[in-house]
């Protein structure tokens, strides 16, 4: 299925970019409509800009005749503007209607820990305002399988690959977590890190961060070679 031809693809691309969608307005009696396309775009983001909103033309007989023929009537009633303004009201329910049939379960428990995360339950609200809402789903991805598995060296490794790709988590003699950063220290990663220690990590855990290089850990030959550490 090409999300570009469905109204959730829009509708998706907004969310994971954080958009308003608001901006979105779907229409419906367009000449453009074609029999054979759900939603009539030449982009992902529709056909053209009318102010502030994205159009997108709608062709509603594909799926949803039973809900809109009683909007589609050849006569003008004088209902026109009440009627685009519901059409885009009902669009909007089907596409986060279809967005939600798709999930699986894990997608369920995944928005759950998201919501968990933004209303402050795992604390740190001021550094999670340096995430996006994909990073949000991400965190809360791994933060499901470490509850899951309980292996918090598996899950915070793994949450760090995906938020901070220049991070490389070591851990020292089995105990201690060395979070290797491949680049000058900087305030908004650096929050980011210390929200994933946080989460996964007990409080009784020692970890030490090195920014640019860090010293040889045994067992990890790629921080041995010489001119790559640094005593310690």
């Amino acid at each position: 299925m090409n999300d570009i031809n469905h109204i959730w693809g829009p509708y998706l691309a907004m969310l994971q970019q954080e958009g308003n969608l608001a901006d979105l307005y779907y229409k419906v009696k367009d000449n453009r409509v074609s029999p054979y396309l759900e939603l009539q775009a030449d982009n992902l983001y529709g056909n053209g800009h009318s102010g502030k909103y994205l159009k997108l033309d709608v062709n509603p007989y594909i799926r949803f005749l039973k809900i809109f023929e009683p909007l589609l009537s050849p006569d003008d009633m004088g209902y026109e503007e009440f009627n685009q303004a519901l059409s885009d009201i009902l669009l909007h329910y089907l596409a986060d209607l279809d967005l939600k049939s798709g999930m699986c379960k894990q997608d369920f428990y995944t928005s759950f820990i998201v919501k968990d995360l933004e209303s402050g339950a795992y604390g740190g609200l001021d550094e999670l305002k340096e995430f996006t809402r994909m990073e949000k789903v991400e965190t809360a991805r791994w933060l499901l399988c470490f509850y899951k598995t309980g292996d918090n060296e598996s899950c915070i490794s793994g949450a760090a690959g995906c938020l901070l790709p220049e991070c490389e988590v070591l851990v020292r003699e089995g105990t201690e977590f060395v979070f290797y950063m491949r680049e000058p220290w900087n305030e908004t990663d650096n929050k980011k890190l210390m929200f994933l220690v946080r989460l996964f990590l007990p409080l009784s855990a020692p970890y030490t961060v090195h920014w640019t290089r860090t010293y040889g850990v045994t067992g990890y030959n790629e921080t041995m070679r010489l001119g790559s550490f640094v005593l310690a």
